[in-house]
């Protein structure tokens, strides 16, 4: 499923409740880390989830349910997020989508037209843990940048947009809200927006219960756009160095149904045939939020029919998303 396509009004699992720190590491961290006086441009902690409360667009994230396969070998630990509220996080992340389409150019031609289209972002950010909720973060993001020479003269005006993501257990992102610049203008907005979906819609879940290296688990959520699939995660625990983990990932997408909504139409196709796949290897930082390195790739192909099944579409997809520390 090509990141070009997905709808973000689209309608999401409702998430699990968040889990709680202990009250007291809440507290210590707070009086230690900032003060309400504190700006979220200066602060180490974001002082309220000002994206909660600010005219932010809220979008649901699919929630994922995770089964562990394998316990791993050796001394069991549990992967539990503690969120550093003593300083921010700086990362870049780096989208990349590219669909294909071949599709016959009339009922009498045997001619096809072949259509590309490819959108690439690289956005800086600067996120902080909300001081009294280490289920949330907010963020700032600098000016992203494009190898679309049309798009990068657009992008300039997103410097200083700013959102938030709000967690449940498992360092499993539920909902992003996002509110560019007043400057920023559509196609910049939008270009922002369908990375950041496409990042959080392949954030790898972890395991609420301890495991050991060599651990196995399972994710599955529902993501929903032009077409409902199951995405499968297969997650492997390759390494655990305090806490930082080193994930192996792979990615199997599956249609739920045999329907694809035409982006900003009411008509629809059937799915003939489909198969995205993909697989990259994730760091975590546990007391981070967001991942500190990485790299996923999924690609696939899908066939569309419409009224005239001698007339199908063909569409390759790819997408790759890169996590890393900004220098």
């Amino acid at each position: 499923m090509s990141a070009l396509s997905r709808n973000p009004d689209h309608a999401r699992p409702r998430p699990r409740t968040v889990g709680a720190v202990t009250a007291a590491a809440i507290v210590a961290a707070t009086l230690t880390a900032c003060s309400t006086a504190d700006t979220a441009d200066d602060s180490p902690c974001a002082p309220t989830a000002a994206s909660k409360s600010d005219g932010a667009r809220s979008i649901a994230i699919p929630d994922a349910d995770v089964t562990v396969v394998d316990p791993g070998q050796g001394p069991a630990q549990a992967l539990t997020s503690s969120p550093a509220v003593d300083s921010p996080q700086q990362v870049t992340l780096e989208t990349s989508s590219l669909e294909t389409s071949v599709a016959p150019t009339s009922r009498t031609s045997d001619t096809n037209q072949v259509q590309k289209t490819e959108q690439q972002l690289v956005t800086p950010l600067t996120a902080r843990t909300v001081c009294d909720d280490p289920a949330s973060l907010e963020f700032r993001i600098g000016a992203p940048t494009s190898k679309d020479t049309e798009l990068q003269g657009l992008l300039g005006a997103l410097d200083g947009t700013t959102g938030g993501i709000s967690y449940t257990a498992g360092m499993t992102p539920t909902r992003l809200r996002l509110k560019p610049t007043d400057a920023a203008e559509s196609p910049a907005r939008s270009a922002l927006e369908q990375s950041l979906i496409g990042a959080l819609d392949y954030a790898v879940p972890l395991p609420t219960v301890p495991v050991a290296p060599g651990a196995v688990w399972r994710s599955v959520r529902t993501v929903s756009a032009a077409a409902t699939v199951t995405q499968t995660m297969t997650v492997t625990l390759t390494r655990r160095d305090g806490d930082v983990a080193t994930l192996e990932v792979t990615v199997d997408e599956a249609p739920v149904n045999s329907v694809f909504a035409i982006p900003g139409s009411q008509a629809t196709l059937h799915i003939a045939r489909y198969s995205m796949a993909g697989s990259g290897t994730v760091t975590v930082d546990l007391r981070r939020l967001l991942p500190t390195a990485g790299t996923l790739r999924v690609k696939g192909a899908r066939e569309l029919v419409g009224d005239d099944p001698n007339r199908p579409i063909l569409q390759q997809n790819e997408f790759t998303l890169t996590w890393r520390k900004s220098q």
